[in-house]
């Protein structure tokens, strides 16, 4: 799994994310991200931050999704430097 350290890091993260989902077997999960990132038109930045975290966010309350803890971890990670990113705003 790719290290992320910076909001720099997040978007390849996101990419290598969602094969690990699809692979994983959460492919509804991985084609929402997908979509956002590669399909959605975003104004600004912070915009698509958000949208990463909102889905991020819901994905690891969700019990029943029952994620692999790396990719847990992995989605941990992301949402710490996504919303250090979006405080430092």
């Amino acid at each position: 799994m790719i290290l992320v350290q910076t909001v720099e890091d997040v978007y390849p993260a996101v990419d290598e994310l969602v094969v690990e989902l699809k692979a994983a077997g959460h492919s509804s999960l991985a084609t929402v991200l997908r979509h956002r990132m590669h399909t959605v038109a975003w104004t600004a930045r912070s915009e698509l931050l958000e949208e990463l975290q909102d889905v991020l966010g819901r994905a690891l309350r969700l019990d029943d999704l029952a994620l692999p803890e790396v990719l847990k971890n992995q989605i941990e990670r992301l949402l710490l430097v996504i919303g250090e990113f979006l405080q430092g705003q």
